[in-house]
């Protein structure tokens, strides 16, 4: 793979950011000519989970807290992470989880299932 360099920025380089959890991945992208103007310091490139979010995803379904009425495929996320277990997770959403390891929850459901809006960075244990 050839990486043709920004004529004004040359590698253009990025700080990917994790889709779910909007941390950093721990990695440097470069983007060179492929990004238009200059590469911001951090960017979401995929939706590939960061280490930790892979970590949790294993153990359950990750529920992301965002904002109501933001966008559907990227929504607004206020700060808020949980994991429960699959089964919790068929109990309270139904079918339509289906096998999906993340939900996004919006604010006032998140509240009114009492979600933790403290987020420790913490796996569950077992």
């Amino acid at each position: 793979m050839r990486l043709r360099l920004h004529k004004k920025y040359g590698v253009n380089p990025t700080v990917p950011i994790c889709f779910f959890c909007g941390k950093e991945k721990g990695e440097v992208v470069l983007l060179g000519a492929a990004y238009k103007g200059e590469a911001p310091m951090h960017l979401c490139i995929d939706k590939s989970p960061c280490d930790e979010c892979k970590k949790m995803m294993e153990v359950g379904v990750m529920l992301i807290s965002v904002r109501e009425g933001s966008d559907e495929k990227n929504p607004y996320r206020t700060g808020a992470l949980a994991i429960i277990k699959p089964e919790a997770a068929k109990r309270i959403f139904g079918d339509s989880i289906g096998d999906s390891r993340v939900a996004f929850v919006v604010d006032e459901a998140w509240d009114k299932l009492g979600l933790p809006r403290e987020n420790k960075g913490e796996l569950p244990n077992g």
